[in-house]
């Protein structure tokens, strides 16, 4: 109910009073659960990633582990958990509104459905931590702009699903196809085991 108001009126409709007559409770019922509006936005929150992030692992293990299919699986778990609770959630996951504090938590849970993006990255296409993190967050920004526009209605889901994979394909593609990165791995791998032999 929590993440329907969010969708529907905002962070500020996200209000202990509209809360409890949508659930058909009373106020103080919800604040035994939500001692302060901070912690019912950052249960909303943690509730939607929780959600997405088990979607996308049921995704992952039927799918084929390349990053094409992982990707897919990615964005379809993405549009499952915002028809089934909001996009109101999803919009605060990378919020830079007005209020501070509700940008923080969004960003905090952001960076933790970001975390198997880096692994993934460093792992499969031999990038260090700042480049993985720098691709993930890319990766991220891309999706979002397209199932934005899905979420407005102005492209199908079959469109979004499809278009974020190709977009997000491509640019994986340029990083992987990268010679100064794949000239630079092997310079610091060498001096690391340099290092290791004069120890």
């Amino acid at each position: 109910m929590a993440a329907d108001l969010l969708t529907t009126r905002g962070v500020d409709g996200l209000q202990f009073a509209e809360v409890a007559a949508a659930a058909g409770v009373t106020r103080p019922l919800v604040y035994r659960f939500f001692p302060s509006r901070r912690a019912l936005i950052l249960a909303v929150l943690e509730d939607y990633a929780d959600d997405l992030t088990g979607r996308f692992a049921r995704g992952a293990l039927r799918s084929s582990g390349t990053l094409d299919e992982i990707t897919r699986v990615f964005v379809e778990a993405v549009c499952d958990t915002i028809e089934d609770k909001g996009v109101g959630p999803w919009h605060l996951l990378d919020s830079k509104g007005p209020d501070p504090e509700v940008a923080r938590l969004g960003r905090e849970i952001h960076d933790r459905l970001m975390d198997p993006w880096r692994v993934r990255f460093a792992r499969h296409m031999s990038m260090d931590p700042r480049e993985s993190t720098t691709v993930a967050r890319m990766v991220v920004a891309a999706g979002r702009a397209v199932l934005e526009l899905w979420a407005a209605g102005e492209l199908t889901r079959e469109e979004a699903v499809r278009d974020t994979a190709r977009g997000i394909s491509a640019l994986l593609a340029a990083f992987a196809a990268d010679p100064d990165r794949a000239r630079r791995r092997p310079i610091a791998d060498n001096g690391a085991r340099r290092n290791r032999r004069d120890n």
